[in-house]
């Protein structure tokens, strides 16, 4: 296939990936408004940003159950479906509700997680930097874009803010739908199948270790700063409003610009200087952030962001380059996001526990370097360019 034709044939999971971040992104700028609604804790706070990635963190677990749907094109299709449902019921919901739906928004996204690389390597593996790249930057685009309109909307009705869940159900109405017109149309028949021997050995394998955790590490920076930087912001000058507007439009640049990153990182064979680079490039901005006020916030928020959306692909783009077929890929995958996934879930509430704790949100800041500074390390050695090899019996 052209490049083209790689594009054309990724349409897809292209849509797939809008409904994939906002759900939970959009929930950021909001916890000024629940903490002062529904009078919640911090630490109930940070959970309810927590529980989606700790569903992220269970997937190897439901695998097995959602294997039992059908092929990739289907399990796609009932977890957009899934999705959806949840943003409604958050909607319309009470605060018990709001934690339900929280859960199974979560559950649907991890399955989506898991999903979207299987299905780029069963049907567009030659191009997979460029398809990856692509819908990734599509990912952070409609999170940046849910960040930015959450708090103006909420504040345009009596409806408050279960009214900036309306947009993201109705573009998930429609990427349910069209999934579900797709799969009615296919003979797909098959079931996903989940190599139990070969996950097994992974965990042997000093290689998926590195990626798995090189995966935890840009997952608990991501979560870990997401979720308090709008309040970060307010604590140095800007209003709420701002804040989010901030925190969206850095969000949204830094997407744009990394969507180039996996399509030539494709092309490289050893790409553990690239993510060396990467890692200490998010440290000097996080430090930058701690020290600095005012507009100048903007540009290491631009800078971190670029380098978190260049380090997200790529995380992704490892479980199909080292491995060797889509069943490794499958396993490699599971692996890296529910390892990944369950460093990312603790990111959250230990950021705002140093803060109740010292009342100082640069201390609280020091946290994410490090991790930073951990995350050029493991890079290193998780950008190595061998396969992950596992013995056929």
């Amino acid at each position: 296939m052209s490049n083209r034709e790689a594009i054309a044939k990724g349409l897809p999971i292209f849509i797939a990936a809008i409904n994939m971040r906002a759900g939970i992104t959009i929930m950021s700028p909001l916890i000024p408004i629940l903490k002062e609604q529904y009078h919640l804790s911090s630490f109930l706070l940070s959970f309810l940003t927590s529980l989606s990635v700790l569903c992220f963190a269970g997937s190897a677990f439901l695998m097995p159950f959602v294997g039992k749907i059908g092929g990739t094109n289907r399990i796609i299709a009932v977890a957009l479906t899934v999705l959806t449902t949840a943003i409604f019921f958050r909607a319309i919901g009470n605060l018990p509700m709001l934690f339900i739906s929280s859960l199974t928004v979560g559950i649907a996204i991890a399955v989506l997680n898991f999903s979207l690389p299987v299905w780029v390597k069963e049907n567009a593996s030659e191009h997979s930097g460029l398809v990856t790249g692509i819908y990734i930057t599509i990912m952070g685009v409609f999170a940046a874009v849910s960040v930015a309109v959450a708090v103006p909307l909420a504040h345009v009705s009596s409806w408050g803010w279960r009214l900036s869940m309306v947009p993201w159900m109705v573009i998930g109405l429609f990427s349910s739908a069209w999934w579900l017109l797709k799969i009615s149309k296919a003979s797909e028949t098959q079931h996903m199948q989940l190599p139990s021997t070969f996950h097994r050995q992974l965990l042997h394998r000093s290689g998926a270790w590195s990626i798995a955790i090189f995966f935890g590490l840009q997952s608990m920076i991501f979560y870990g700063t997401a979720t308090w930087f709008p309040t970060i912001l307010v604590s140095k000058g800007f209003t709420l409003s701002n804040a989010g507007f901030a925190v969206s439009i850095t969000g949204l640049f830094g997407s744009l610009l990394g969507i180039a990153a996996p399509y030539y990182s494709s092309k490289l064979r050893d790409l553990r200087l690239l993510l060396a680079i990467v890692g200490s490039a998010i440290t000097l901005c996080f430090i930058a952030i701690i020290f600095d006020h005012s507009w100048h916030l903007i540009i290491w928020l631009l800078i971190s962001n670029i380098g978190l959306s260049i380090s997200f692909p790529l995380s992704l783009l490892l479980t199909v380059t080292r491995s060797t077929g889509a069943g490794e890929t499958r396993s490699l995958s599971i692996m890296a996001q529910a390892i990944g996934y369950l460093m990312a879930a603790s990111a959250p509430g230990i950021v705002g526990a140093i803060f109740d704790a010292t009342l100082n949100w640069n201390i609280a800041l020091l946290f994410p370097v490090g991790l930073s500074l951990a995350l050029a390390t493991v890079g290193y050695f998780a950008g190595k360019p061998d396969k992950i090899l596992i013995d056929a019996s």
